[in-house]
């Protein structure tokens, strides 16, 4: 019986009558050479012996080639004069291997694939005894077909074993009868489909040539290069070689959103952001998932489109399946190794379930062969935390903006994240990204700490001042505390400055807790009087940052859009319950205006742009022009005055101030060339004041703005 061709231990003979100096391929001896000691016998250009030929030899490979030894060595064994129990244990241990040839083995190391090399003649010279080498099973199944030994053809134990083992290949399964064939292909199918189905969870990129922006004709390989560059993601791992390969989602969302400021790229920007709406949807279809996705997602929310209602975009189910997805990648986990985990003097106190391997963590993303310990591995492991921790950022301001509950929770993560920013692998952006995280975590204490003041206030002996008075102080100290830890690192200029972008976010998170507690049921008169008047200054300085800050925000998102327009909302509804004849009402629909101007021409930086922010700009305009002519509003205009103004605790007013001089004026004050100081000091200025109880005006009660029928803005 011949053997297997194409061994690449072998060394190639040249044979034939014909003086044919072309190479033969190299091929192992035949088994019947070998047993006769003498060397086969090759016509060129054949793949069998001539002696194999002559005697009818048929050659067996793969997997049915180890079976047909098998029957050989148990025929010889049956027919034996001598019939010993060592025949009887080997019949009965290839019964075994028969009726669990269904049961899966687990698979072999990949430290232990790797194979030796051998002489080039070791099956073709007539002089050279085969030498048995210890085989590890791990190695044997390594192995194919062209390769397979056959130095233990005569112990039937090594070939029940390697049989065991052993992987047919396509080749071998050719010799199957059909029924054959179809029942072990199927018992494999479903095998594989088992082990599939519960294996641990693992990155499933979106690439290929029928995705890729570049290979479809979307865009140019020098349009993508100069597209990418403008974008900020981390450059140490996201090269536009490193991108493209890991996610075509995230790869044409980057140059959509960087298509979408630039005035000259109208048809390209359509074509991206069309592509890229078209690869989410497939993402959702095809469940693909990967940290690159999960960024996708994220920076396709800022600057969504609009759709035909102000609740139609999928911004929220696009930061859902972001959270789905980041979730399953177990991106809310720690990264503790089992070791410093398992050790008894750590003090870390985390629970198992909260922690993940960094090694693990690195193999799910597909990246086995990276040290978690190297450059390298640091970085993409900062990468997973960066991302989670920018999901959180981006979900708990979409919450705030919009009067949704939060989705993400606060894990143990999010809870350690107050130094995660210094690290020698921190990018130069994380200290701006943990100080929102900071801010938007510690919101729920400083929520249940207001709340518990005011429930406290129904004792009689509680007093309303003080209790506003601790409101007011536990509020402050929040902010400054906050202002403190990251004013210096975020801010800008001498004076430390945040950005207009920053500015807005802090002071709508400020605006947002004035929102949430807002006539409290348990709230005395002088909490309620802190809450509006605190409340109204502070959706002033979100309209003022926006105008005074509105050559830096031509890339404004829509998220900080809507938090803009609640504030104009918000600062709108309470001017219209002032008392007597103030200007203050008037000066405030003139902020909202100028503010509504603002929103209009970012949401227009390019004919192409399609900004959320104009729709909002309009609605501004359109509400002002109603809340002016008293159309739909129930203002103190329309009701009996109250019986008593509300002037205690004014305060003094100083002389020679510009406040002095207003008074002496009716025109409007012009709220966004102010400070914030200055703002303060005109709501707190006599005449200003509010009426009593707002006129039963409830925050809960939405039928009081069937005029501002408008769901993201509800508290």
């Amino acid at each position: 019986m011949a053997d297997l061709g194409s061994d690449p231990q072998t060394s190639p003979h040249q044979h034939g009558s014909n003086g044919d100096d072309s190479p033969r391929p190299r091929q192992a001896a035949c088994l019947v050479c070998r047993r006769s000691k003498i060397k086969c016998d090759w016509k060129p250009h054949q793949a069998r012996c001539r002696r194999c030929i002559q005697l009818d030899c048929d050659k067996r490979t793969g997997l049915d080639k180890a079976l047909y030894q098998i029957d050989q060595a148990v025929k010889r064994a049956r027919s034996a004069a001598q019939k010993s129990p060592e025949d009887d244990r080997i019949l009965s241990h290839l019964q075994d291997l028969i009726s669990g040839v269904n049961t899966p083995e687990p698979p072999p190391t990949r430290g232990t694939y790797a194979s030796t090399a051998g002489d080039d003649d070791a099956y073709s010279q007539d002089d050279e005894e085969e030498e048995h080498d210890v085989v590890t099973m791990p190695e044997f199944i390594q192995r194919t077909e062209q390769s397979l030994a056959i130095d233990d053809a005569e112990n039937p134990l090594q070939l029940l074993a390697r049989a065991s083992y052993i992987q047919p290949s396509p080749e071998s399964r050719h010799g199957n009868s059909p029924v054959q064939a179809h029942t072990a292909s199927t018992m494999g199918q479903t095998e594989d489909e088992i082990q599939a189905f519960f294996a641990p969870a693992q990155v499933h990129l979106d690439v290929g040539q029928d995705v890729d922006p570049v290979s479809l004709g979307l865009v140019s390989e020098d349009e993508a290069d100069n597209l990418f560059n403008l974008w900020g993601l981390d450059p140490r791992i996201y090269t536009v070689e490193f991108t493209r390969s890991r996610s075509a989602f995230l790869y044409t969302s980057i140059m959509a959103a960087s298509a979408l400021f630039l005035p000259s790229a109208a048809a390209l920007s359509k074509r991206l952001s069309n592509h890229a709406r078209t690869l989410a949807h497939r993402v959702m279809v095809n469940r693909y998932k990967s940290v690159e996705i999960v960024l996708a997602f994220m920076v396709n929310v800022p600057w969504m489109f609009p759709g035909q209602h102000s609740t139609d975009d999928e911004t929220c189910t696009y930061v859902s399946i972001a959270n789905t997805i980041a979730t399953d990648l177990s991106l809310h986990k720690s990264l503790v190794s089992p070791e410093m985990l398992g050790s008894a003097g750590s003090g870390i106190g985390l629970a198992r379930g909260d922690c993940l391997d960094p090694r693990a963590a690195l193999a799910m993303d597909g990246f086995p062969e990276v040290d978690p310990w190297s450059e390298r591995g640091r970085l993409l492991l900062r990468n997973r935390e960066r991302c989670w921790i920018s999901l959180f950022v981006l979900e708990r301001g979409m919450s705030l903006a919009r009067g949704r509950p939060f989705s993400i929770p606060i894990t143990r993560s999010l809870k350690d994240c107050g130094n995660w920013h210094r690290s020698e692998f921190a990018d130069p952006q994380d200290g701006h990204l943990v100080s929102m995280a900071v801010l938007r975590r510690d919101l729920d204490p400083l929520f249940a700490t207001v709340r518990a003041l005011c429930d406290g206030s129904q004792m009689a002996s509680s007093d309303g001042s003080l209790i506003a008075q601790s409101i007011q102080g536990a509020i402050e100290r929040f902010f400054d505390q906050w202002y403190t830890e990251w004013g210096v690192s975020i801010g800008k200029g001498p004076d430390r400055r945040l950005p207009p972008y920053v500015e807005i976010l802090v002071t709508h998170t400020r605006l947002s807790i004035y929102g949430g507690v807002i006539n409290h049921p348990t709230a005395p008169l002088e909490v309620r009087r802190f809450f509006h008047t605190a409340g109204l200054s502070s959706a002033l300085n979100v309209m003022r940052a926006a105008i005074q800050g509105e050559s830096q925000l031509q890339s404004m998102p829509n998220n900080t859009a809507i938090m803009i327009s609640f504030a104009a909302c918000f600062a709108l509804t309470l001017s219209s319950y002032t008392t007597g004849g103030s200007a203050l009402a008037p000066s405030v629909r003139n902020l909202i205006d100028e503010t509504a101007t603002v929103l209009e021409r970012v949401g227009k930086v390019t004919r192409h742009r399609n900004g959320l922010s104009v729709m909002y700009g309009k609605y501004l305009k359109q509400i002002v022009r109603r809340a002016a002519t008293g159309d739909g509003i129930t203002g103190p205009a329309t009701r009996m005055p109250p019986a008593v103004p509300v002037t205690e605790n004014a305060p003094i007013r100083t002389p020679n101030s510009f406040l002095d001089q207003q008074a002496l004026w009716p025109e409007p004050m012009h709220f966004s060339a102010m400070s914030d100081d200055q703002i303060v000091q005109a709501l707190n200025q006599p005449g200003n004041d509010f009426e009593p109880g707002f006129g039963g005006l409830s925050w809960d009660d939405m039928t009081n703005f069937e005029w501002l029928y408008w769901p993201e803005v509800g508290i």
